[in-house]
């Protein structure tokens, strides 16, 4: 069982594949180039993409660094059924350069910040997942590190789902009120013998990954971590299973 790690800025990380690992394809629906628009959308939406040596086939957005700034956004209004998005993050192996990173802003009808993530040349693809909160257009834009070294941005099979709302059965946070620097226990259901992982997104945007780890014989995951010293406010639990992504919160009372 593993402790979480903190993240300055978010991302969750997930094991590779076609379709991101813990979302049921059947529960989800794989994002073609007519749900973007604005920005490069004529000109960076591609058929694959290969992060780290790993080739992913299905619809990849690069975003070429050299533009910092470059953008796209995403539909979410076609996406009434769901309510968020997910996709694997990396830095294009053509394209990029050896030692670059950069930063992509995911941001809600051009304003609301939903998210940062940091991605280097050579790293491994990494799950991320947006929820829409409400905004009609989800918009991705690109940021280039100071010392500059070009690392084209990818995005790559994105999938829309939904997101179990708070309280749902199936995800148990407790206990419901803690404080900062305690431990905490997350209780998931998801088909035994496959794996589950977290993410905890604090009130401040730092996100702390849990896990993976092996979902039991009788179907339960359980995921422990330390809660992060200094954090406040209500804190959310995104998990990713074999069979659905489930959400809930809880309270950090300092």
């Amino acid at each position: 069982m593993r402790s979480g790690r903190l993240l300055a800025v978010g991302a969750i990380c997930v094991a590779l594949g076609a379709v991101p690992h813990g979302v049921s394809a059947a529960g989800g629906k794989a994002l073609d180039a007519s749900y973007f628009f604005g920005g490069c959308s004529a000109t960076c939406v591609h058929g694959a993409a290969t992060i780290a040596g790993q080739t992913l086939r299905g619809t990849a957005i690069i975003l070429p660094t050299a533009n910092t700034g470059d953008q796209i956004s995403l539909n979410a209004r076609k996406l009434p059924a769901y309510t968020a998005v997910t996709f694997l993050l990396g830095c294009n192996d053509k394209g990029s350069e050896v030692g670059a990173s950069a930063t992509l802003q995911v941001l809600g009808d051009g304003q609301a910040p939903l998210g940062t993530y940091t991605v280097a040349q050579g790293q491994p693809a990494r799950q991320a997942i947006v929820p829409f909160k409400g905004h009609g257009a989800i918009s991705f834009v690109t940021h280039g590190p100071a010392s500059f070294k070009e690392c084209d941005v990818t995005l790559a099979t994105p999938l829309a789902i939904v997101l179990e709302g708070p309280g749902a059965a199936a995800l148990t946070v407790a206990p419901a009120r803690v404080a900062a620097g305690a431990q905490e226990t997350i209780l998931a259901s998801a088909p035994a013998g496959t794996q589950a992982s977290a993410v905890v997104t604090y009130a401040s945007g730092q996100q702390q990954i849990v896990g993976p780890t092996l979902v039991g014989a009788d179907g339960r995951a359980t995921l422990r971590f330390t809660v992060a010293q200094g954090a406040s406010g209500t804190a959310r639990v995104t998990v990713v299973t074999a069979a659905k992504t489930l959400e809930a919160t809880f309270t950090i009372t300092g």
